[in-house]
């Protein structure tokens, strides 16, 4: 299923304004990550094979909190939400650990895991996973915006 969106990373105070503007001025940005397209299929495969749970695994790309808005969901995490995020989620997912969960998809038939998709769903996850260490290593935190 496809979506559109954004992952966008930055300071704690960078994230403050942007509550208060409530996130008018999200087109500032620059964009760290493209979340459309597999964000759905991503969640989806997660959720069935992972162990996780869907709130657990719905966190990785809607953040740990969210802002209502006519034409789009925003979620966002602080920084110290974002290591959580990683520690306790991303960290229990090994790229190798994802490849067996597409593979038993594909095994299954389910509908998330489409071969002529599987390279890039994969570097999907792997792109999700160096933008969580990134932000990690810089102290920084994450807008979700997507729709």
């Amino acid at each position: 299923m496809a979506l559109t969106g954004s992952l966008y990373k930055l300071s704690d105070e960078e994230l403050k304004n942007q509550r208060t503007n409530e996130f008018s001025e999200l087109e500032f940005l620059k964009e760290t990550a493209d979340l459309s397209y597999y964000a759905i299929d991503l969640l989806e495969i997660l959720n069935k094979f992972s162990e996780l749970g869907r709130t657990a695994v719905g966190k990785i790309i809607q953040g740990d909190n969210s802002f209502s808005s006519d034409d789009c969901y925003i979620g966002y995490s602080n920084s110290e939400e974002v290591k959580e995020i990683k520690e306790m989620i991303l960290d229990k997912i090994t790229n190798e650990n994802f490849i067996e969960f597409w593979e038993m998809g594909e095994k299954e038939n389910y509908p998330h895991t489409r071969p002529q998709e599987k390279v890039a769903i994969i570097n999907y996850f792997e792109n999700i996973k160096e933008v969580y260490e990134m932000a990690v290593n810089q102290n920084e935190a994450l807008i979700f915006r997507i729709g």
